[in-house]
């Protein structure tokens, strides 16, 4: 079952440059960050009230983000939505003929796994599925 939006996700180019941006105009605090070497790049949760946004920053010349980059400049990457059960909501899904990036959810860490909804199954939105049992704090 639906929960809420658990975030939004932007790309960007430069993560501080952001940050700093959007602390000034509108009092966002930086919370957790996770670099993925290995998928290559920096993904940093920014907090303001209940609004949560993820900035996604390469870290490698050669990967998925950076590809979105030069391909788009940066911008909106995917919605989050937090659910209660999701490996139900996987199961409820695909009986709907809905495809996922991957075959298993990615456990991000001991709080937190996910699962990306292919867009051609979203008419073009990457959507990100999220089962957390904790809530994002800022640093």
């Amino acid at each position: 079952m639906i929960e809420k939006i658990d975030h939004v996700a932007m790309v960007v180019r430069n993560t501080d440059e952001t940050l700093e941006l959007m602390t000034r105009l509108f009092g966002f605090k930086a919370g957790d960050t996770l670099v993925d070497s290995d998928a290559g790049f920096k993904s940093t949760m920014i907090l303001k009230s209940a609004v949560v946004l993820e900035l996604i920053e390469p870290t490698c010349p050669d990967g998925t983000i950076q590809k979105f980059i030069e391909k788009r400049g940066g911008g909106l990457h995917h919605i989050s939505i937090r659910v209660s059960n999701l490996e139900e909501e996987i199961k409820r899904l695909r009986t709907e003929g809905v495809q996922f990036v991957s075959e298993n959810p990615i456990q991000v860490n001991d709080a937190s796994k996910v699962i990306f909804i292919h867009p051609r199954s979203t008419n073009g939105l990457l959507i990100e599925l999220s089962q957390k049992d904790e809530e994002y704090s800022a640093s």
